[in-house]
C-alpha cells in the first residue's frame, strides 16, 4: 500500500503537475487512510472497500480524533480516493473504484469575501517608511491585488518573469499553465521601488527570494506580511486570496467580461470566475436595502 501511494504522489507531481498544495493534501489523507485501515488488520489495497472508506471517515468525524471537517473537507478527501484507486486500477480489466460509492457531502454555497474599493486604497496607500521590508509589503500587495495572483504565484515569481519595461508578468499558475499578464501602470512605480529597495541576490533566481539560500519567500512569510498591511490600516485580519477575490469583482463591477476576467485569474473554467458575478448581485442588493425608501 505504502509503495502504491508513492507511486501515486511521483503521478501527481511529475505527470498531472499538480500544486504543491493539492499533491500535500492527497499525501496526508492517503497516509491516514492506510493508517487506519492498518489498524484493523487489511494488508492489501483489495481489501479496502466502500465500507471501509466509510467506517475511516466516520472515525475522523469523531470529537477525539482533533480534526475538523467541513464538508469541503471531507469533499476533498473522497477526491482524493476516488482518484487514487481510479489510478491504482488503470489496467485492469475490471478495475473496482470503492470511492465511487461514497456520498458526496454538499458543500455550502459561500461567496469569496472581498474588499470595497475604499478598503483597498487605504491598504495600498499606508506605508510608513522606505525600509526593504516595506517596500517588499507594498509589492506583494500589488501584485495580489493589482495583478489578482495567487499566493504561490507571488512567491514563485523568478526575477527574470517581471519585466517592468515591457509592463509584463510571466505566471506559472496551477497545473504548471503559464500565462502572461500586462502590469498595470499604477504597479510599475511600486515594483521599480521594491528591486531598488531589495538589490537581487547572485543565490536566488527569485524575484521575492527568501532566507535559504536559492530559495524562495515562503508563502506563509507572504500571508503574514498581508495580515500585517491590513491590522495597521484597516484594523482586522484580511487574507492574501481577499485580494484577489476583490480584484475579481473590481474588475467586474467596472464592466470587464467574465472571460477577460478568466483569462487574467487564470482559472481553467469559466463557472469558477462566474462565482463573482454573485458578488455584485449580492452588493446591488445591499445598495438597494440601504437606500431605497421602499425596501
Amino acid at each position: 500500500m505504502q509503495a502504491a501511494i508513492d507511486n501515486f504522489i511521483r503521478h501527481l507531481q511529475d505527470e498531472r503537475r499538480l500544486s504543491p498544495q493539492t499533491v500535500r493534501a492527497y499525501r496526508s489523507d492517503l497516509v491516514k487512510l492506510l493508517e487506519s485501515v492498518r489498524e484493523r488488520g487489511y494488508t492489501k489495497l483489495t481489501d479496502i472497500s466502500a465500507d471501509v472508506l466509510r467506517m475511516h471517515l466516520a472515525k475522523l468525524r469523531h470529537p477525539r480524533s482533533g480534526e475538523r471537517l467541513h464538508p469541503g473537507t471531507i469533499a476533498r478527501k473522497q477526491s482524493a480516493f476516488r482518484t487514487f484507486f481510479e489510478w491504482q486500477s488503470r489496467d485492469q480489466a475490471e478495475g473496482v473504484n470503492p470511492a465511487l460509492l461514497l456520498d458526496t457531502p454538499k458543500r455550502p454555497q459561500t461567496l469569496p469575501r472581498a474588499l470595497d474599493a475604499d478598503a483597498m486604497l487605504a491598504m495600498l496607500s499606508d506605508t510608513t517608511d522606505d525600509t526593504p521590508r516595506e517596500a517588499r509589503y507594498r509589492a506583494a500587495l500589488f501584485l495580489l491585488y493589482g495583478c489578482g495572483l495567487r499566493l504561490s504565484e507571488v512567491a514563485g515569481l523568478k526575477s527574470h518573469d517581471v519585466d517592468i519595461s515591457q509592463s509584463t508578468l510571466r505566471v506559472m499558475g496551477k497545473g504548471a499553465k503559464e500565462r502572461v499578464l500586462p502590469i498595470p501602470e499604477r504597479c510599475r512605480p511600486i515594483l521599480e521601488a521594491y528591486q531598488k529597495a531589495e538589490p537581487k541576490r547572485a543565490d536566488s533566481p527569485f524575484f521575492f527570494p527568501g532566507r535559504n539560500r536559492g530559495s524562495a519567500i515562503s508563502v506563509r512569510t507572504l500571508a503574514r506580511d498581508v495580515a500585517h498591511c491590513a491590522r495597521r490600516s484597516l484594523g482586522r485580519h484580511v487574507t492574501p486570496h481577499q485580494l484577489r477575490h476583490s480584484f475579481a469583482t473590481h474588475l467586474l463591477s467596472g464592466g470587464a467580461n467574465l472571460r477577460e476576467i478568466q483569462s487574467l485569474l487564470g482559472h481553467e473554467h469559466l463557472s469558477t470566475t462566474q462565482r463573482y458575478t454573485m458578488i455584485t448581485a449580492e452588493r446591488l442588493f445591499e445598495a438597494y436595502d440601504k437606500a431605497h425608501p421602499r425596501s
